[in-house]
Order: structure tokens, then sequence, then C-alpha cells
């Protein structure tokens, strides 16, 4: 007799409790965040937090944030190039020259410097890390400028005085038409004595290429044959480490220095040409990219009786040196000057060296009291120093310009000043109902000026400066009717400084000249969120749902400038984005784990400036671009014990990421695309073996697509940047 669904279902239920031998054994990790500024349950947290442990990211082989992306409902992220990349969150984002709407932490340090022509968020391995938490929505009372979308926080593990400890992580893995690529990791904790440690972090991982580069012939060729003058260009070397300290002064005073240092060494960009054979780019020159960040930091805590003291000064740096072929720009402006449209080498260097100043600090009270608060004072100062060379012997002999082969040089420094204060209440009316106000009071002062030469160069910008200051608040209301579940409602303000445009040439019909300002104006948020979080099954099962309006103010928005291709950052207008979030995490039994995340976006243009609406494909009612709608991630892990300290666990993945469209002054639309991991680790002792595949079924799945003067040949071909093709690692890891 063939059984009915219903008792499949209902036996089903029966094996579970059976092998839910007592709660505890199949209960849910309880994961502990501070996104609030103090240690919470997650679950707890009245807000939309996504986090990892460290146990959980390497399980997952997550090693920084493309990997994140894939498994975090609403966050996106465009590829820069080899270890950068700039987030979005709920739809708000960034672009080319502005600050992040994503604000991206190490530990306590906002690694938010303003992005630039190849360089964006840097992305720091997941080795030796404590948890990542994702905050989605605007936090800025808490968090100030630049995390109007959300905040990504990476907390590393501290150094521990109780006991030596090491770790150590090799391996290698193998690219489908790619190279070969190796990583080494290694972490070691020694204790100074009853009430010190250092804590000494490495890791250099070898990222193989797969991109070919081919000498340029006829650009207007639809499907040319060019010859291939170098293979997998855009190959990586990622080197970075971390010296951590810890002094015990007392048993109320706690001083942490740290150091963290990270080194990008890239042979090429990833991106590649779409009339060419597949990964193939068109350049006549090597595009290395290089960037180096430093951040110093040091943190004391104190706890003074009615509050806990939090100081955290830091020292960040970052310079970045790119060579980028421009041949393909010349191409589209040579008729401007009245020349063939034919190809012209031309080779763009650019420099920028970042200095950053960031001081904190924070009082938070006891946990204890019904009326609970979080209160601070900040202060951020950030120098740019930007150098850019446009050389080209062809077209400058094209023009008469027989002494310099240099036809654009272009010098900039810009300074960002930032000072804040908050305070956060939050006031338990009841044992059931919580009450939360915040605000922000900030101050924002930028200045701007530059120096350019050359046939393709902007009017000077002599010295400018612009302030703009205001308040950004929050309430948030949460109600828990029982233990397990929680439903809140949220209101908070989120906002981004403006920041400086580099000008318009005259004379190459740039259309735009009436319209551009030096400065441009800061943007804001505001968030309207109803949630709830609830668990069951004796918590082996977690269910969190959120739902939110975003309204966006004065949006910064790259412009291509429709007459020369320039482009220009403008406040083009007003948007709105619209959706939904769904996260959900079951241990059925002990030895299975499974989990699903989903978000839909609905993000668009209510508003577009006359000034930009030539400029702009979008119109009003179209979508923001780099959006996805929906985002669907699957996992499921299942392992055994099988005794004498030996293990093992296999785990799946799948991922979908709906079509996206691209570019404020073009449409086009990535199309959409899944993608497939999975891993096997057997675990004996100390030792650990992992056997891993990445998008398994090699599908290239496309991450950015880019049309312009530097990048396309109208009607042609434009550039784009998929995603790595198939790869297949072991890793072996130890403990000590």
């Amino acid at each position: 007799m063939k059984p009915n669904r219903s008792t499949l279902f209902l036996s089903l239920l029966a094996a579970m409790q059976a092998n839910a031998q007592s709660p505890s054994e199949a209960m849910l990790e309880e994961i502990v965040v501070t996104a609030q500024r103090r240690e919470q349950r997650l679950q707890d947290v009245p807000a939309a937090i996504s986090s990892l442990s460290g146990d959980s990211l390497n399980r997952r082989n997550l090693q920084g944030n493309a990997d994140l992306v894939a498994r975090v409902p609403s966050l996106s992220l465009d590829v820069q190039g080899p270890g950068e990349s700039t987030l979005s969150i709920r739809g708000v984002g960034t672009a080319y020259g502005l600050a992040p709407a994503v604000s991206y932490y190490l530990n306590e340090t906002p690694l938010d410097i303003r992005t630039d022509g190849s360089t964006g968020v840097p992305d720091v391995d997941f080795f030796d890390v404590d948890r990542v938490e994702v905050l989605r929505g605007p936090q800025g009372t808490l968090y100030g400028s630049s995390s109007m979308g959300g905040a990504l926080r990476v907390l590393t593990a501290q150094p521990d005085p109780s006991g030596f400890a090491a770790k150590a992580e090799t391996g290698v893995s193998t690219m489908d038409g790619g190279g070969t690529g190796y990583v080494g990791k290694a972490a070691v904790n020694v204790p100074v004595g009853d009430n010190a440690a250092i804590r000494f972090v490495g890791a250099y991982e070898k990222i193989p290429g797969y991109v070919d580069r081919a000498a340029p012939g006829d650009w207007f060729e639809p499907d040319p044959d060019l010859p291939i003058s170098e293979r997998r260009t855009n190959d990586a070397d990622l080197l970075s480490g971390r010296i951590l300290g810890l002094l015990q002064v007392n048993d109320k005073v706690k001083i942490t220095p740290s150091i963290w240092y990270s080194e990008i060494d890239a042979g090429g960009a990833s991106e590649y040409h779409t009339n060419l054979p597949r990964f193939t780019v068109a350049a006549t020159y090597p595009t290395p990219a290089k960037s180096k960040a430093v951040n110093g930091n040091l943190l004391v805590e104190a706890d003074l009786g009615f509050a806990n003291l939090i100081s955290s000064s830091s020292m960040l740096t970052r310079d970045v040196n790119n060579n980028r072929d421009l041949s393909l720009l010349m191409v589209n402006l040579a008729p401007l000057f009245g020349l063939p449209a034919v190809d012209y080498p031309t080779l763009d260097r650019f420099t920028s060296d970042n200095e950053g100043l960031i001081q904190e600090v924070r009082l938070t009270s006891p946990t204890d009291q019904r009326l609970t608060w979080v209160a601070g004072a900040y202060f951020s100062r950030f120098e740019q120093d930007s150098v850019e060379l446009l050389d080209s012997e062809s077209f400058a002999t094209a023009i008469g310009q027989v002494d310099d082969t240099s036809i654009y040089t272009f010098e900039q420094e810009v300074i960002d000043r930032q000072g804040a204060v908050f305070v956060d209440l939050n006031y338990a009316a009841t044992p059931k109902l919580d009450l939360t106000v915040g605000a922000r009071y900030y101050e924002l002062r930028s200045s701007l000026e530059n120096v350019q030469t050359g046939v393709l160069a902007a009017p000077n910008q002599p010295l400018v400066r612009a302030d703009a200051s205001g308040t950004s608040p929050r309430a948030v209301v949460a109600y828990r009717p029982t233990d397990d579940f929680m439903l809140y409602a949220t209101a908070a303000r989120g906002y981004r400084p403006g920041g400086p445009n580099v000008g318009l040439p005259d004379g190459i019909g740039c259309e735009l000249s009436d319209a551009y300002q030096p400065l441009y104006d800061p943007d804001s948020v505001w968030n309207y969120e109803l949630g709830a979080k609830s668990e069951f099954m004796q918590r082996r099962l977690s269910i969190n749902v959120a739902l939110y309006q975003i309204d966006w103010e004065d949006v910064q928005q790259a412009v291509a400038d429709p007459g020369c291709g320039y482009i220009i950052v403008a406040n083009v207008g007003e948007a709105q984005s619209r959706g939904a979030e769904l996260e959900i995490l079951m241990r059925p039994i002990d030895d299975l784990t499974l989990s699903a995340s989903a978000s839909y976006t609905d993000a668009e243009f209510t508003s577009i400036a006359d000034a930009y609406q030539l400029a702009s494909a979008a119109t009003t009612g179209d979508p923001l671009p780099g959006i996805p709608e929906t985002k669907f991630n699957v996992d499921a892990q299942y392992g055994r014990e099988l005794g004498n300290d030996r293990s093992w666990f296999v785990r799946a993945d799948w991922t979908y990421l709906s079509s996206v469209p691209t570019g404020f002054t073009t449409q086009n639309t990535r199309p959409s695309f899944s993608a497939i991991g999975a891993s096997a680790t057997y675990r004996f002792g100390r030792y650990e073996v992992s056997l891993y595949g990445r998008n398994l079924t090699n599908e290239d799945g496309i991450v950015d697509i880019s049309e312009g003067a530097t990048t396309s040949i109208e009607g042609i071909f434009w550039t784009q940047i998929s995603t790595p093709p198939r790869t297949i690692g072991l890793n072996l890891a130890v403990d000590f």
C-alpha cells in the first residue's frame, strides 16, 4: 500500500523528534552581536541583521565580501577589481567618486574612504574572524555617515591571555580555463603573563587569472580575429596581516592596540569585451593595479560603574597605483578633434594617496536597568590626493602636439571633515514592550582644489569649500508577546556627505557644463520598517522577516555627459525602495542544518532633476541601476561524529540572482544567473581536509556591465565582468 503525503510528513516529524534526543542537542547556535553597541542575542535585536560566526564562515568556505553577498538578503556588490568592491543594501549604493553608502567596519574602524576610478571597499580576509555582522537599513544614529544603506562589520578574533594557541591553513585550487590558485594563512596567540597577550595573523592568496589580452585591431569590427598578446592577465596576489595586543590593566581597564595591513597586486582588471572570444579584452598596454592599506587602532575600554567607556582612535592610510589602457576613449573622442576613429594607443596612470584620522568616544550604560543608553562623540578627517596622467604619442602627433606626448594631467586634493554627537535611549516600558529613540547631530565640511592641463583638461578648480549639518534620528518599538517571538517597527534616517567633481572640458562638445557644480550636496534616506523574529521547535527553527520602504532624497549619481562622455557626479533627483526580506535557519536533527534567505527589492526613481534628464537613460518610475529585484539562497549541511576525535560533513548551496538594470545614462540589463557550490570535509584530531567547488555549473554570471566613452563602441560591444569560472580546490587546516 502506498503511503499518503500526510503519513510521510507525520513520519518525518516523528523521526525529527526521535533524533532530537534533548532540546539542547539540536538547538541552533546562539549568536551574540554588538550591532547596537552592546552585547545582545541576535534574535533579541529589533533590527534586520545577518550574522555569521567564524566557524560558520569556515564551514561554508566564505573568504570575503563576494562570498557573503550571495547569502545575505538585499546585499549587493559591484566588482571594482581583485579584492575591491562597492556595496549596496536595499537598493542604496554608491558609484564612481562617491563616499560609500554602506559603512565597512574592521572592528571599531570604519574603512570608508571615498571611491575612485578603480578601487572601493578593501576585502578583509575572513580567516581568524570571530563573526561578521550585516546591518540592513540606515544606521545613521550609531554609525554615522556612509551607513545610509547599512553597515558591514568584520569582527576579528581577539588576543587571549589564558593560553597559547595557533592555527594554519593551506590550499590549492584550479580554475576552468584559468590558472592555479594558492592560499596560506596562519594565526598565533601568545600570552604575555597573566594579563596580556599578542595575536599575530597573516594571510596570502594567489588568485588565478582567466582574462586574456588581445592586440587591438579595427575597433568597429563586430567579430574581430585578434592575436592574443598575454594570457590570464587578471591574476592577483593578496597579502594581509594583523597584530593585536591586549593589556588588562586591572579589572576595570583594558587596552587593545592593533595594526592591520593589506596589499593587493593585480596583473590586470577582470573586464572583457563582448565582441571577442570568452574572457578576452582588447588592449595595447598591461593594466596592473596595486593598493596598500594600513590601519592602526588604539582601543581603550574602562568600567566607570555608571557606564562602560570606549575610546577608539584610528589612523588609516591607503595608497592606490593603477594603469589603464584608455585607447578606446581616444577612438570615441577622435571625431571631436576632426580625426579618424582609429586606434590611438593610450596609457592612463592613476595614483591616489589617502590618509584618515578617526576618533570615537562612547559611553554605554549597564544592561540591568529599565532605561539603557548609548552616548558618544565622533570626529574624522580624510584627505585624498589624486594624480592622473594620460599619455598617447600617436594622438598627440595627430593633433600636432610634437613636444609632449601627454594629453591630460590632473592633480586634486580633497579633504572631508566630520564631527558628530549622538545618543540612543532604550526604555523597557513593560516586560514585553521596549521603546527606543535616538539622534545624531552632525556637521560636515569638504574642500576641493585641482589643477588640470592638456587638450582634454577642464578649467582648473580653485579652492572651494562646502559645509552641511543635520540630524539623523531613529525610533523603534519592539513587542515580545512570548520569549520566542518579537515584532518591531522602525523609522530611521541615514545620510552621506557630498563631495567634489573633476570638471568638464571646453571645446569637445560637453552638454552638461551649465548643470555642472564643483561640489555636490549630501544625500539622505528615511527608512520605515516592520519586522518579526521568531523561534520554533524548541529553538531548532528561526524565521526572521522584514518589510521596508526607503525614501531617498538628493540621490548622488555618476552621470556621463551625453556629448563628450566625461563622468561627473550630481544630485539627480529622488528615489524610493520598497522590499521584503526573509531568513530561515533550521536544525531538524543534530546532524543536519538547513538555511534559506530571500529578498525582494523594488527600487525606482521617483523624480529626475530637469538638468540631468537629457543625460539620463532612466525616467521617473525606472529601476535604480545595479540592484537585483530578487535574490535567493539555500544551504544544507549534513555531518556525523565518528568517535576518536574524528568527524565529517558535507554541504551544498544554491544561489539565484535576478536580472539587474545597469547604468543611469545607458539602458542595459545584466541577465539573471544562478550558482552552485559544494564541499566535503573530514576532521581527524587537530587536522582538517576539505574538498570544495565553486560555480560548479561553470556559469558566466555577469556582475558588471559598463558602457561609455572608455568602455564601449555604440552598437558594437561593451565591457563586462563575470563571476570566475568553475573552481575546484583542496584545503588542509591544522589547530595547535
